[in-house]
């Protein structure tokens, strides 16, 4: 009888804030005596690694832990019930075994403690159209009953952000940051709004730091790939960007997933990669791509494949080109219409 163990990769990342050392020292007195009589030795977190006690906080660091299905189980039952004494934050968990994810979690306060329940409302707000006002104002509650509400802050910047308060984003993202500097959203959001103001550069940073504090498993790992490219092509920085886009190209995303719908744009800015670097051939071949993704709608990155499709056959002498800017000016784009002007016999 095979008696070996089976084993997973877990993940864990995230923050609880407890905000008071009244509450925080109710969280140590819980582990203890939860260890004690329940978890054991299955835990796979030591108190003195995850509970700060100057940032009345638990904050649990990106990292891969090979264990066992119970030890995964008890660890995210014990970061459940710590959950209920924190005012604000979250820990996430991925159980990976050789096919991939088995088992993932999002843990969250659910307490009716104030903060909670505002931001518990704000949440759910955000993602229901025209609501974002009240969103806004819940989202506000929960910052005014704990100011160290990284989420909150980071939420309420996204609803400015979708209301055009652009300098009102900035500073939520900001402020979220500084109270959690390893939630990727805020970043996320923060270079969003750099690319609005073309502040190219500061964008790529931005988008550099979701990558890093955020998984693979993740969309926004791979979203913020795509648009940190896109910052790059801007710059001119045709090598690296090529890098991440053929590496964002070579994922298989499911149709609910929300990479699926930037692959068009990839393809695109593959293509104005290429051509930046001096290979039409390939450009060719990745704008051919974008252009056929008739199922993904993203009629601006269709518009741009073509125009820039026409600038790469217009080099190798290939007279399709002519199709592609009569193409590209009929759905509305000046510079095809002024090329094909230009460029015709």
């Amino acid at each position: 009888m095979n008696t070996q163990q089976v084993t997973y990769r877990l993940v864990f990342k995230g923050r609880l804030d407890f905000g008071n050392e009244r509450t925080f020292e109710k969280v140590q007195h819980h582990w203890k005596v939860r260890t004690e009589n329940y978890f054991k030795t299955y835990l796979l977190f030591k108190p003195e690694d995850v509970l700060s006690a100057p940032e009345l906080a638990l904050t649990v660091p990106q990292q891969k832990i090979v264990g066992s299905e119970k030890s995964w189980r008890m660890t995210t039952e014990m970061f459940r019930e710590l959950a209920q004494y924190a005012t604000a934050g979250y820990v996430a968990g991925w159980c990976i075994g050789d096919a991939g994810v088995v088992e993932q979690t999002y843990i969250e306060p659910l307490s009716d403690k104030g903060a909670v329940q505002a931001f518990l409302e704000g949440k759910q707000l955000v993602g229901i159209p025209g609501k974002e006002v009240e969103a806004a104002q819940a989202l506000s509650r929960a910052i005014e009953k704990y100011e160290r509400h990284a989420l909150a802050y980071e939420r309420r910047g996204y609803v400015n952000y979708k209301l055009g308060n652009y300098s009102d984003a900035m500073h939520d993202f900001g402020r979220s940051i500084s109270f959690n500097p390893h939630h990727p959203d805020a970043y996320y959001g923060r270079g969003k709004v750099h690319m609005l103001k073309n502040n190219w550069a500061a964008a790529a940073e931005d988008f550099e730091l979701t990558i890093k504090n955020s998984l693979a498993l993740q969309p926004i790992h791979w979203l913020a790939r795509v648009r940190k490219a896109e910052c790059l092509v801007n710059l001119k920085k045709y090598a690296e960007a090529s890098k991440e886009l053929k590496l964002f190209l070579t994922r298989k995303f499911g149709e609910g997933d929300p990479c699926f719908l930037r692959q068009r744009r990839a393809c695109y800015l593959l293509g104005k990669s290429l051509l930046g670097l001096n290979d039409p051939a390939g450009a060719i071949e990745a704008f051919d791509r974008a252009i056929l993704m008739k199922n993904i709608e993203d009629q601006r990155s269709e518009i741009e494949s073509l125009l820039h499709r026409a600038i790469a056959r217009h080099q190798l002498g290939h007279p399709e080109y002519t199709l592609d800017l009569r193409t590209a000016a009929q759905m509305g784009s000046a510079e095809a219409a002024r090329l094909l002007d230009t460029w015709q016999p």
